[in-house]
């Protein structure tokens, strides 16, 4: 099976450093960000590589490339800074977990395109390299056996692995792509400004949380600019990013590690607002993670880790 970014992903223009945007408003994340902003977690990014000369990019502490025909893991493309800078761009302005530690696992080329021994041997790779979590905006549209027996390898590591739903819309028909659409997966549809999800957000009954993934600001591949893109690709590294803060927290509290993807949605489920029908829900799922329940429960000392 190949691997594509979403379809109906789009660049939107660039945007500005040092703004507040949209998805990060300082009044919710600055209370957050001073007691956690992902500190000593580890997020590995699957994708298309990486610009080391962006100012606001951590250098990472491993990085290799899995595609044949380019070596380096400099990005040719775009999505992959963008992700990485979601993920843990050293600004809180972009992302919640601006001291994340990074892994960086080049899976796409410069045409957004990549297969399954690539990706497979890329996720076994982070894991081993120490990753804690494991973002991957990307989508095939089949199953493989030898996927799924990876992500099964990640769980019994105690690895997250978070993957962005698709950009397929939903009509009442499942249209997750994998691995977002594999059970021992995080999978992320995209809500936008307004609050409600994005048109564009796959949906399916896999769909676990939603994220903000409507005109995101992050990292671009050329110099040290800012560049605005849409999609759920964008959604899941801000879950992952999200992630990194509570499970800094959770360490913090000296708390058990998690000890598999059940743990999180069960965490989710608790910790979410609706923005769809009541409950769970094929295009929402649990809802949009309650940022404002888990500082209000941080400052108590009072969250549930189990």
């Amino acid at each position: 099976m190949s691997y594509t970014l979403p379809k109906d992903f789009r660049y939107l223009g660039v945007g500005k450093e040092s703004l507040e945007y949209w998805s990060l408003p300082r009044r919710v994340w600055e209370p957050i960000n001073s007691k956690a902003s992902g500190k000593g977690v580890v997020i590995a990014n699957l994708d298309t590589g990486y610009n080391r000369s962006h100012a606001l990019l951590p250098k990472p502490i491993a990085a290799q490339s899995f595609v044949k025909y380019e070596r380096d893991i400099a990005d040719f493309h775009g999505h992959g800074s963008h992700t990485i800078g979601t993920c843990c761009g050293r600004d809180a302005a972009i992302s919640p977990a601006f001291e994340a530690d990074l892994i960086v696992a080049k899976v796409l080329g410069r045409d957004g395109r990549g297969d399954d021994t690539s990706v497979v041997r890329a996720l076994r790779w982070a894991i081993d390299e120490g990753a804690n979590i494991v973002n991957m905006s990307l989508g095939g549209s089949g199953y493989t056996p030898q996927l799924e027996d990876m992500i099964l390898y990640a769980e019994s590591k105690g690895v997250l692995v978070v993957a962005a739903a698709g950009n397929d819309g939903y009509r009442g028909i499942n249209t997750i792509g994998y691995p977002a659409k594999l059970q021992d997966v995080l999978c992320v549809g995209a809500y936008r400004e307004d609050g409600k999800v994005a048109s564009f957000s796959s949906g399916g009954r896999e769909m676990d949380i939603v994220c903000p993934g409507e005109r995101i600001t992050s990292c671009s591949y050329q110099g040290s600019e800012l560049a605005v893109m849409s999609g759920t690709s964008m959604a899941a590294p801000f879950a992952s990013a999200l992630c990194a803060v509570i499970l800094e927290m959770l360490l913090k509290s000296g708390a058990a590690w998690p000890s598999s993807v059940r743990w999180w949605l069960d965490f989710f489920s608790r910790n979410s607002v609706d923005i769809n029908q009541p409950g769970h829900d094929n295009t929402s799922g649990f809802g949009v993670p309650d940022y404002h329940k888990l500082i209000e429960r941080l400052g108590e000392g009072s969250l549930l880790w189990a």
